[in-house]
């Protein structure tokens, strides 16, 4: 069976339809700490300025806010990401026929969570349909042991292209930000303590979160574009003879990798991934078929 009738199969459908409920419920808490972090910590930041007898009330607002997040905000979004990428190892190992690797992943993901988060999902058969053909159809032209490698750099540069974007505009809104409120605070000449307890404090959470979520999606390109370089020089391993097996293990190393890139990295919300969903998918299959027939020409070398 081809992997473009693996991925669309019920089973695998329904582990995908669990895997964006885990990584939307991650982002609905991203949206939480957002929410405390920006719109909450701004009002806090313009109270303490107008209403300089509230300043020790913001301050402890932005504390509160920050120790919240610290606790149990972030603990939660990073175990419900790591739930997802387990989800989608068992996805991936499915449908690119690669062995589960426990050492690496743990233990399978329990089928109660798959069928209980895919309940969660809904059975909408217009969000259902959107799930299929999760990898490039055009790889059920290749063997199964060239089309994984294909499936897999898809997979990362899909990934890395998004997040680069992402990151990018994250540092835009942090410089003009800071911008703003720093020609602010000289306007209503702030002195040092006034400014440190009526901008800086109430807006660190702010700052901690968009910071770390820059960082975070930048660190996870470059990792990302690491592991594209990976698949590259598989794809080349392939061309030029390398074993079936030899190859199967070497795309089980690269599995790993981008195992561990799901657990670490953080998620993207919805509204940017559809922003440039149709773009990517087109670059994306045109890789795909740039790579497929460098092999029908290598192929016809030999």
């Amino acid at each position: 069976m081809s992997i473009n009738q693996k991925q669309n199969e019920g089973g695998q459908i329904e582990m995908l339809a669990a895997q964006r409920q885990l990584y939307s419920t991650a982002k609905i808490t991203i949206g939480i700490q957002m929410i405390l972090a920006g719109p909450v910590a701004v009002i806090a930041t313009l109270l303490g300025i107008f209403y300089p007898d509230l300043k020790n009330y913001a301050a402890l607002l932005g504390v509160t806010i920050l120790v919240l997040d610290l606790v149990l905000l972030s603990p939660r979004q990073k175990k419900l990401r790591s739930q997802g990428a387990s989800v989608q190892e068992a996805f991936d190992t499915k449908v690119l026929d690669i062995e589960w690797n426990e050492i690496k992943a743990g233990k399978r993901p329990e089928p109660e969570l798959i069928h209980e988060q895919a309940r969660i999902f809904g059975s909408d058969t217009r969000n259902l349909k959107k799930l299929e053909n999760w990898y490039p159809v055009e790889v059920q032209q290749l063997p199964i042991h060239w089309g994984r490698i294909v499936c897999q750099r898809a997979n990362v540069w899909w990934d890395s292209t998004l997040r680069r974007r992402y990151a990018n505009a994250i540092l835009i809104i942090l410089t003009l930000l800071a911008i703003a409120l720093v020609w602010f605070a000289f306007s209503k000449d702030l002195g040092m303590t006034d400014f440190v307890m009526k901008v800086v404090i109430p807006m660190a959470a702010l700052y901690k979160l968009g910071v770390n979520q820059f960082v975070e999606h930048r660190d996870a390109a470059d990792r990302l574009d690491k592991l594209r370089d990976h698949a590259d020089e598989l794809w080349f391993d392939a061309l030029n003879g390398a074993s079936i097996e030899a190859l199967k293990m070497k795309s089980r190393h690269l599995q790993d990798e981008i195992f561990d890139g799901r657990k670490k990295n953080p998620p993207v919300f919805d509204f940017i991934f559809w922003m440039f969903r149709d773009d990517h998918e087109a670059q994306m299959n045109k890789g795909a078929m740039a790579l497929i027939q460098e092999a029908k020409i290598g192929c016809q070398s030999t």
